[in-house]
């Protein structure tokens, strides 16, 4: 007997609690203020880091691959980037031997990338007690259409470093 009790309890207390949820329903609030008018267009950028090895002892080669998504030519620009913010290109990575020098671009030059395309750019990593103003610590890729970033560093085997689209 005491079970029927319990069952025609929970019953009603079921059905009033979806009674009460659905009837508690008011007018529309007020509209909210307009959403960004960007919309999540271009430039689209992305940042991969970290890109340098405390105290390394040697210069482990880096590969930044670009996949062009969208179905038109995009215009790219790479920026390798010290802790200032200051773009590397052109500098000698520190303890590169023979001598490299960063690579990308200057400014707000771009390079093309073919729909469906992967663009390569490949770099070492500098030796991080050899000259602490010119170690490229963040890659800096921007785009006028959509991309997807990755970055390879082989040190000790192969490390997929962190690339992550900023947000607007």
């Amino acid at each position: 007997m005491r079970s029927f009790y319990l069952r025609v309890y929970l019953s009603f207390l079921l059905a009033g609690s979806v009674i009460a949820l659905t009837a508690c329903v008011g007018p529309p609030g007020p509209a909210g203020p307009p959403g960004s008018s960007s919309g999540g267009g271009p430039p689209f950028e992305w940042v991969c880091t970290p890109i340098s090895i405390p105290k390394s002892g040697g210069n482990a080669p880096i590969d930044l691959s670009i996949f062009n998504g969208s179905a038109n030519t995009a215009n790219i620009a790479v920026h390798i980037l010290n802790e200032a913010g200051t773009n590397l290109v052109g500098h000698n990575i520190p303890g590169t031997n023979p001598v490299a020098q960063y690579p990308g671009q200057t400014g707000n030059n771009t390079v093309p990338l073919a729909a469906k395309n992967t663009l390569h750019v490949e770099f070492q990593v500098a030796q991080a007690q050899v000259d602490p103003p010119n170690i490229g610590t963040t890659v800096h890729v921007t785009s006028d259409n959509p991309i997807a970033v990755g970055i390879n560093i082989a040190w000790g085997g192969q490390f997929s470093g962190p690339c992550m689209q900023l947000p607007k």
